[in-house]
């Protein structure tokens, strides 16, 4: 059997069932005309969001967003029922060296009930698996209600989005400590460091397992050679022990305009609970709030809790998380 008589008969069995149970709920690829209520249900998604989150955005760009749909529609599927539109569902394309993924942003999805999830889901996902893409990600407001139909599709929380409006902050390095900016004479620090965050991801309760990139050391050299990114290193006797970097978000859906990413955290074990991340930080952020910047965003695994609390405490409040599911091998 074909890999396309195969997929077919997979969402024809799919079809027949929701059929037999309920409504039935008729999912196709994006038409012209179905774009300007995608773009409205999206508009209404992210106001929703924002009434539960105060750090996300809900205002969104139109014609961007219409041209985007336009030129993404053979990827982009609706779900009609009884003549509706009620959902959509596009996942964008990405390929690693490792693995080829899709993802699913904040604005990539809506559905007005569970069985119009399943129904996107069932034919999106039929698609990606038989162009060979396992990974599956998802954006998904953190919020329990949000989240809840993801997770009956076998996805967990795995990273979650944090933001905070920037002020004037002032925790002090402790003695003998001093910060300065890197630039691209620091790369082997740089590395080593990042691999000790890596190590403290190995670790449980994350098993972030293989997480590192194989290819770190062109990542770095291009981090610190890009004149958008400020790299910034506290050195103890000399000797590099902590670093993070921080660079212009790119505009996505549910982000502040003027919002700096605060990025690659890291404090040498026998460093850490001194106040040096906390001093670090409130530097790279000044820095920013200097710069124009209003808003800051960073990221941290779902399962680090230690990070969790920290990142919580020194005031960032959580808007998205992103879910994962791996599809086994049949």
């Amino acid at each position: 059997m074909s890999k396309r008589v195969a997929r077919n008969v997979t969402w024809q069995l799919w079809h027949n069932a929701l059929a037999s149970v309920g409504p039935v709920v008729e999912v196709r690829q994006l038409q012209p005309g179905d774009i300007d209520e995608v773009v409205a249900r999206i508009e209404r998604r992210l106001r929703a969001d924002a009434q539960v989150k105060d750090h996300v955005n809900p205002v969104i760009s139109r014609r961007p967003l219409i041209d985007t749909l336009r030129s993404a529609a053979p990827a982009t599927w609706t779900a009609h029922r009884g003549g509706r539109l009620v959902g959509h569902l596009f996942g964008a394309r990405l390929e690693s060296a490792r693995t080829l993924g899709i993802w699913v942003g904040p604005d990539g999805v809506s559905f007005d009930d569970g069985d119009v999830l399943d129904a996107l889901y069932a034919r999106a996902a039929t698609e990606w698996i038989a162009d060979g893409a396992r990974e599956h990600y998802v954006w998904v407001l953190d919020d329990v209600a949000a989240m809840g139909p993801w997770y009956e599709l076998g996805f967990a929380r795995v990273h979650v989005r944090g933001a905070l409006t920037l002020s004037a902050r002032s925790h002090a390095l402790p003695d003998g400590y001093r910060l300065r900016r890197g630039d691209l004479k620091d790369l082997e620090f740089a590395l080593v460091l990042d691999h000790e965050l890596d190590r403290a991801e190995a670790e449980g309760p994350s098993f972030a397992l293989g997480a590192s990139a194989s290819n770190q050391r062109v990542e770095w050299t291009e981090t610190l050679s890009d004149p958008e990114t400020r790299h910034y290193v506290v050195e103890a006797n000399g000797r590099p022990v902590a670093q993070c970097v921080t660079f212009p978000l790119l505009d996505q859906r549910g982000s502040f305009d003027r919002t700096i990413h605060l990025s690659a955290v890291v404090v040498r074990r026998e460093h850490r609970r001194l106040g040096v991340a906390s001093a670090m930080v409130d530097a790279a952020l000044n820095d920013a709030l200097a710069h124009g910047f209003l808003f800051a965003e960073t990221a941290w695994r779902a399962t680090n809790h230690e990070a969790a609390r920290y990142w919580t405490r020194y005031g960032f409040t959580t808007t998205y998380a992103r879910l994962h599911r791996t599809i086994g091998r049949f």
